[in-house]
Order: structure tokens, then C-alpha cells, then sequence
């Protein structure tokens, strides 16, 4: 297993994922906001794994995908999850 390093932050940066884990649409993200910010302080993945309730690895996924795509790679992409069982235009008048 590679080992994700800790990800330096600029100011910028930082105020953006505060921001996000303030504020976000999802409780997702917020978590993925906050391990972000953790691993910056320096943290261990495991140690960042139990504030969060997430396994190391999952951390270090997302720690690298941060790496990668910035703070829009934490938020969830198009098509995962459960598709909607009502259409808001189609189903309007049974509900």
C-alpha cells in the first residue's frame, strides 16, 4: 500500500474546504471537507478515520482524489446512489 501524503493547503484553499464543511449541500461532503482539513493538520489517516467514522482507506481515497481533482473531486459524481422512483414533471398529480 502506497502511503497518501498529507496535502498542503494555501489559504485560499483552506477557507474553501472551512466553507464546504460548514456549509455543504451533503452531509458528504462535509465529512470529505473535514478529512481534507484533518490531513492537513497532519493527522494520521487512521486517527482522521475515527473522527470521521470512516476506514483509513477511505480517507486516503479520498485524500488522493483531492490531490487530483481539488475540491470539486469531493463532491459525489453523476449516476451513484439510488435513481428516484418519482418523476417531479410525470408523477405532479398523484402527489
Amino acid at each position: 500500500m502506497s502511503r497518501v501524503n498529507t496535502p498542503l493547503l494555501s489559504e485560499t484553499a483552506k477557507s474553501a474546504l472551512e466553507q464546504g464543511a460548514r456549509t455543504g449541500k451533503t452531509s458528504c461532503f462535509r465529512t470529505r471537507c473535514e478529512v481534507i482539513l484533518l490531513k492537513a493538520m497532519g493527522l494520521t489517516s487512521e486517527e482522521v478515520g475515527k473522527f470521521t467514522t470512516m476506514t483509513y482507506v477511505r480517507v486516503n481515497a479520498w485524500t488522493k482524489r483531492y490531490k487530483e481533482e481539488g475540491i470539486d473531486g469531493l463532491e459525489t459524481k453523476p449516476g451513484r446512489g439510488r435513481k428516484a422512483v418519482l418523476d417531479v414533471e410525470v408523477d405532479k398529480e398523484s402527489v
